[in-house]
């Protein structure tokens, strides 16, 4: 069996254990959709070319999405290829190895890194689209805990178009707030907000630093950094 065909069943039997989704490219990328019919939850498997006999290696990533942010986005930014994207990571990164994860399909390492990647979607990813099954309780949760879902997962700015997009301004500044006052960068972004004060035309997809677009948005939202 050739080591494509060896990561996609790996990838198939995977998704026959987590119940509701979708199978797309083959089975590589898994779908399902939330209970409002507008949010949907993706878990796509990486690989490499450098597979051989030896080192077959899948690497999950998550991302949780939003049709109507898609489009609120593309109005806002004119970027055309704007996903609607909430929040997204590599599993390793969500889970107690807290780091970038991936596992080898090659020989005798198959059904343990099966095991190992349906055990921990079903423990650490699942619960945090079972967040996002409503924008209520997803707002109100990263109101409180921005994406801290778990011991493991670090904070974000990326879910701040969500809360602009469904929220109300109070909220949502509190969401900002409370990010950039735990931020490691948050010189930065104080740097970046008084500069932004200065400029005649500001370039939403253009980022000076990681999140700096985002940050940009908020600003021109009319939010601010107290």
């Amino acid at each position: 069996m050739d080591t494509r065909t060896m990561f996609l069943n790996a990838c198939n039997e995977i998704a026959t254990q987590l119940d509701g989704f979708k199978t797309l490219k083959k089975g590589q990328r898994l779908k399902k959709v939330s209970l409002d019919k507008d949010i949907y939850f993706e878990i796509y498997f990486q690989s490499s070319f450098r597979n051989d006999s030896s080192s077959i290696k899948l690497l999950p990533n998550i991302g949780i999405y939003s049709k109507i942010l898609k489009k609120w986005q593309i109005e806002q930014t004119k970027n055309e290829y704007s996903q609607g994207l909430i929040f997204g990571n590599q599993i390793g990164y969500l889970t107690p190895y807290n780091n970038w994860k991936e596992w080898n399909l090659a020989r005798l390492s198959y059904e343990k890194s099966i095991i190992e990647i349906t055990e921990n979607i079903e423990k650490y990813i699942l619960p945090i689209f079972e967040i996002f099954n409503s924008k209520k309780i997803a707002i109100e949760f990263l109101k409180n805990n921005g994406t801290k879902f778990n011991q493991w997962s670090e904070d974000s700015i990326s879910p701040l178009d969500f809360f602009l997009c469904f929220s109300d301004k109070d909220t949502t500044e509190f969401f900002l707030n409370n990010f950039v006052n735990s931020c490691p960068y948050r010189g930065k972004i104080i740097k970046l907000y008084e500069k932004l004060e200065t400029e005649n035309k500001i370039d939403l997809n253009y980022s000076e630093f990681h999140g700096a677009n985002t940050i940009k948005l908020a600003y021109m939202n009319g939010l601010k950094i107290k």
